[in-house]
């Protein structure tokens, strides 16, 4: 798993969990067989769910710009079924 920037990072047996810095929310558990659970945003992280033909192909309603910045700004992404989980930092 690649080191992720600007979130606390607690691993322990059942897994690594990702913290928002500011407010001290969970905002994901990933187990150490990669699923996942307990997804939670907060007033400075949320949480975007793409179909993976959208964030990989560009393929849906989301502007070419506006996926690119969401790329950009990702600072962790899941996977899980037909669906790409992407967590990104809040404008506010």
């Amino acid at each position: 798993m690649k080191e992720v920037k600007n979130l606390i990072i607690n691993r322990s047996v059942e897994g690594t969990t990702f913290i928002c810095p500011v407010d001290t929310t969970n905002l994901v558990e990933i187990h150490d067989d990669g699923s996942f659970e307990s997804m939670s945003s907060c007033p400075h992280f949320e949480w975007w769910e793409l179909t993976k033909a959208c964030y990989y192909l560009g393929i849906g309603d989301m502007s070419p710009e506006e996926l690119q910045q969401l790329r950009k700004n990702s600072v962790l992404t899941l996977s899980k079924g037909m669906f790409v989980y992407v967590l990104v930092p809040t404008q506010s």
